[in-house]
């Protein structure tokens, strides 16, 4: 196709130039809310403006839209709403949720993964698929960890944190080489475990802690060094201290229930040493989240939360709960609690009770799908599906997700939510009112197994576990990941299938391939509409011109020509 032009083999064109109509193949779309009056990629008008919140253009099945098992290319120029405490959300879907048949291309947040909180940040994803289950495969064991308490993809790699239980071991964080290996970047304060590490202002933050393992059914953790700490890790491997959210406004009360006696500044293992810490309970960074462009955390020194203020500086803003772990939903923060509540930040220190979902001792996990808040739950192994309010529903016809007891990763991967589970270590996906089993990955002879965290890097869903310390990944269908923050401003994306897999550009520059697909056969055609801003995600927030579906696959000088003119 080397003599072809961007105008060759158009199956459908959305100019957006004052309607939502298509231009080339006649087909019918249905405004759902959203505006046309937008400016575009120059200031010219021509741009949908979409608001998150339900707004979205739907176009009919038709045809011209069954590319089978062919190329196909989808392309458009798109400005995704900086932060502002929301999910980006799907930018094109035509997607068969009961048969996992179609293909989506998205800006996926995952928010509410245990104690990652926040384990993919406006990632952009392609996905393919026609109903391939998936296939896991062993990525090793980080150091000695018994516990991947965290799996964070920033800057286009996949970070780890792990819990290690010896006398002279410690938890670590650690980054997955581009050779399958574990690079160790270490702990600045020689506590046992990093239990939570988040993207914020272009940088990497950790959150270090004393975890004590029995309540896991783990050997005693003879590490007692205190924790509570947050650092930043500087490219040139440099740690930084950024402050000990909690210690130093908590009362002796609340300083001694989260282990330690005075209220100082620990930033070293000699200084741990000096402190006269207690070892009775645990003393940790429980979660980091980034919220309208500020880095949110959870503390065990003192009940509720804290956003940071810059240097070592953190402020309370309650509430006054233990909580969990964070997720953003709708353009507002949302706190998971220890006893089962969820809250919903409203600014300063002012949080709306949200409910409890029935039964819920602890809620632990979160995930936006399909423009919907679910929440994973202990001790009966539910999720739930908010309502707005107070008001929760179960999900599923069992009631239960298997036989499990707690739900704790959750992560939307390729159009699906996948959820891992305690006390058998399972991992099972959702489907509509259904959990389907789609694997195993702890077989440790113990009474309490777990997959804790998870990630979707370079097209795969990684998963860590406990007691093994292990990290898992599998692939359902064929997805191409660009693993890093999608910038703010107008960028040309471009989505290509062919017979090599999938390719991901941004601004003409390819940015992210999938693995070949091998001999297996994706026909992708279905009889669900072709949805513009919405899909298995969330409703788009952002705006998006001149979108263009081809049924053939566009070479690399067409897509830069695309990128440059327009």
């Amino acid at each position: 196709m080397a003599n072809a032009r961007p105008g060759q083999g158009l199956i459908a064109h959305w100019p957006f130039a004052d309607d939502c109509e298509e231009q080339v193949g006649g087909l019918v779309t249905r405004n759902r809310g959203v505006e046309l009056s937008g400016s575009g990629p120059r200031g010219e008008s021509g741009a949908a403006v979409f608001s998150g919140d339900g707004a979205f253009l739907e176009a009919e099945d038709h045809p011209a839209l069954h590319v089978g098992s062919g190329e196909f290319t989808v392309a458009a120029w798109v400005r995704a709403a900086a932060d502002n405490g929301d999910v980006v959300g799907d930018l094109v879907s035509k997607f068969d949720p009961d048969t996992r048949r179609g293909l989506q291309l998205s800006i996926v947040t995952n928010s509410g993964v245990t104690s990652t909180a926040q384990s993919n940040y406006r990632n952009l994803h392609f996905g393919i698929d026609a109903g391939m289950d998936p296939e896991w495969t062993d990525r090793g064991r980080p150091g000695n960890a018994v516990f991947v308490t965290a799996l964070t993809v920033a800057q286009g790699k996949l970070y780890a944190g792990t819990l290690e239980t010896g006398a002279d071991e410690m938890g670590r964080l650690w980054r997955y080489g581009d050779d399958g290996t574990w690079l160790d970047l270490g702990n600045p304060v020689g506590c046992n475990v990093v239990h939570t590490v988040a993207e914020f202002d272009g940088g990497l933050y950790a959150g270090f802690g004393r975890y004590i393992g029995q309540s896991s059914d783990l050997d005693e953790t003879r590490n007692t060094t205190p924790g509570g700490q947050v650092y930043g890790l500087e490219p040139d491997g440099r740690w930084v201290y950024c402050g000990h959210p909690g210690a130093e406004d908590a009362t002796p009360e609340e300083a001694q229930t989260a282990g330690f006696a005075n209220h100082v500044h620990a930033k070293t293992p000699d200084e741990v040493a000096s402190t006269g810490f207690s070892t009775g309970k645990a003393d940790d960074v429980l979660a980091l989240t980034t919220y309208q462009g500020r880095l949110y955390c959870t503390s065990n020194h003192r009940r509720g939360a804290f956003v940071y203020q810059g240097g070592e500086d953190w402020r309370y803003i309650g509430p006054d709960h233990r909580l969990l772990s964070f997720t953003v939903y709708r353009g507002r923060l949302y706190t998971l609690v220890n006893g089962g509540m969820v809250y919903r930040y409203e600014g300063g220190a002012e949080w709306s009770y949200c409910g409890r979902p029935e039964g819920s001792i602890q809620t632990y996990s979160a995930a936006t799908h399909a423009g919907r808040l679910y929440v994973g739950t202990w001790p009966e192994g539910q999720v739930h599906r908010y309502e707005g309010g107070e008001a929760w529903v179960g999900v599923g016809s069992e009631g239960r997700v298997g036989f499990e007891r707690e739900i704790m990763g959750m992560a939307l991967y390729n159009g699906k939510v996948y959820l891992g589970s305690l006390p058998m270590a399972n991992v099972w996906r959702m489907d509509g009112d259904q959990f389907t089993f789609v694997g195993n990955l702890d077989t440790t002879p113990t009474t309490l197994r777990r997959v804790w965290s998870m990630a979707v890097y370079r097209g795969e869903l990684f998963a860590g576990t406990l007691p093994s310390g292990r990290v898992y990944s599998a692939a359902a269908g064929q997805l191409a990941s660009w693993d890093q923050a999608f910038p703010d401003g107008w960028h040309q994306v471009t989505a290509v299938r062919d017979r090599t897999g999938l390719r991901l550009y941004v601004d003409g520059k390819q940015v992210a391939t999938s693995p070949p697909p091998g001999t297996r056969a994706f026909d992708l055609s279905n009889d669900s509409p072709l949805r513009i801003g919405f899909g298995p995600h969330d409703c788009f927030r952002g705006r998006i011109s001149d979108l263009r579906l081809y049924g053939r696959s566009l070479d690399t000088p067409e897509i830069e020509r695309l990128a440059t003119n327009g």
